[in-house]
C-alpha cells in the first residue's frame, strides 16, 4: 500500500495529475487544482478487478475524509471527488454535520436518498473526529444551540433557530427563550 508519494508534477488536468516520482510518471486522481510543481500527496489506492486507480489528498485528514464518504451506499471515489471539489473539505464537513441534505443534493449525481444517507451514515462520525473543521460562522452560540439539542430538538432547527434570534448584547439564555419561541410555533 503506498501511504504518500512526493515527486514533480509533470502535468495537470481538470481531475488528475501526473505526478513523477523516481523516473516513474503516476496518474493521480485529485479533487482540487495542484498548483504547485513538487508535491507531497497522501495517496488512497482504489483497486478493482478492471483497474487500480490512486487518489491524492494535500493532507492526510483530507484523505481519511475521502474515506468516510465512500464508505456510504451509493458514493464511489469519483462521487467523492466531486464532493470535495464542489465544497472543499471543511464546508462538505459542516454540510454533513448540520444536516444540509439540500446542500448536499446540488452535487451533480446526489439525489434525496443519497444526501440522506450521507448525512445519516456519517454526521456522527464526522462530528466526533472533526468537529474543531466546524467554522465559527456556523456556530453562533454554542451553548445556546447544545442546550436546544438537550431539550430534544434537531441540531440544524436549533443552530437556525439561535440564528434567527442572536443579538449581540443577549446572554445565552436570552438566546435559549427566544429560540424556543420560534421552534415551539414550528411544531
Amino acid at each position: 500500500m503506498i501511504a504518500y508519494l512526493i515527486g514533480n508534477v509533470k502535468d495537470k488536468y481538470e481531475d488528475f495529475v501526473i505526478l513523477e516520482v523516481n523516473g516513474i510518471g503516476y496518474e493521480i486522481f485529485t479533487p482540487f487544482p495542484v498548483n504547485e510543481d513538487y508535491i507531497k500527496l497522501y495517496i488512497f489506492e482504489h483497486i478493482k478487478e478492471d483497474s487500480h486507480d490512486l487518489y491524492g489528498f494535500l493532507t492526510f485528514k483530507d484523505k481519511e475524509i475521502f474515506k468516510k464518504l465512500i464508505t456510504v451506499n451509493g458514493v464511489g471515489p469519483k462521487l467523492a471527488c466531486q464532493m470535495i471539489k464542489t465544497y472543499g473539505i471543511d464546508e462538505l464537513v459542516n454540510y454533513i454535520v448540520l444536516e444540509d441534505t439540500k446542500a448536499l443534493g446540488k452535487i451533480t449525481g446526489i439525489g434525496p436518498k443519497t444526501s440522506k444517507r450521507i448525512v445519516l451514515e456519517l454526521k456522527d462520525i464526522l462530528l466526533k473526529d472533526y468537529s474543531p473543521n466546524i467554522t465559527s460562522s456556523t456556530y453562533t452560540d454554542d451553548d445556546a444551540v447544545f442546550a436546544l439539542i438537550a431539550l430534544g430538538y434537531s441540531e440544524v432547527d436549533s443552530q437556525n433557530a439561535v440564528n434567527a434570534v442572536l443579538a449581540p448584547d443577549d446572554t445565552t439564555e436570552d438566546i435559549i427563550k427566544k429560540s424556543l419561541k420560534i421552534l415551539s410555533q414550528k411544531v
